[in-house]
């Protein structure tokens, strides 16, 4: 957790403003202790104390709420999970395993895939080989990307994440013909298309690869029951 000395949380005091409703709150407080303060002067002697200005408490509740804005912002939030372009990252990185081969059971799959959602085999109908695999971890998710190569040497990255598929956002929204959503968008010099498939959040990109190319490719799942126009 970053550490906000009392500097930082002034500079937020001044730029966050507090709901009406606190600080009529704040001022209800106020006055009921003036309230106080008077009655009891008349039967004691008084005995100086210090008490804040009257918008010392609000500044201070304040300069609280900005102080929890940060927490939350540092601390978690939509920001901290699992996003197209975290997914997308991955799958621009080097492979750190060996290829998966074609599934003995199905040859429109590899033998891999991430909770029951199999990666493609496209190297038949498409030139596509399978070159590599890694794993990583990301927001506490398990990602899977499989690497694909054709033979003009160029790489595709193919990656799966475990657990519900976040909600995509950003890029320019393609539909297939069979009404899947397809968000397309570029990272890093690469064209990355992302959608959900059978809940699970996927993401395949490549350099020097179009998105129709990918749209097509992705749309190909099983036994090519889905394709993209």
């Amino acid at each position: 957790m970053t550490k906000i000395n009392e500097d930082q949380i002034a500079k937020l005091a001044a730029t966050v403003k507090a709901p009406e409703s606190l600080h009529r709150r704040v001022q209800e407080m106020v006055d009921r202790a003036d309230s106080r303060a008077s009655r009891g002067s008349r039967w004691r002697i008084a005995v100086p104390t210090w008490r804040p200005p009257r918008l010392g408490l609000a500044a201070t509740a304040t300069a609280g709420l900005a102080a929890a804005a940060i927490g939350i912002g540092l601390s978690g939030g939509g920001s901290s999970g699992l996003t197209v372009a975290k997914a997308a990252a991955l799958t621009l990185r080097p492979a750190t395993m060996a290829a998966p081969r074609e599934s003995r059971v199905n040859h429109t799959q590899l033998d891999v895939s991430v909770q029951g959602v199999a990666f493609p085999y496209w190297r038949e109908r498409f030139g596509w080989r399978s070159a590599g695999e890694r794993v990583d971890r990301v927001a506490g998710r398990s990602v899977t990307t499989v690497f694909y190569a054709d033979r003009a040497g160029r790489w595709i990255g193919y990656a799966i994440a475990a657990g519900r598929s976040p909600q995509l956002s950003g890029g320019t929204v393609r539909w297939s013909s069979s009404g899947v959503p397809y968000s397309v968008s570029t990272q890093d010099g690469a064209t990355v298309v992302a959608w959900p498939r059978k809940g699970h959040l996927c993401v395949v990109s490549g350099r020097g690869v179009d998105a129709v190319t990918l749209m097509r490719l992705a749309g190909w799942h099983q036994a090519g029951a889905q394709s993209v126009t």
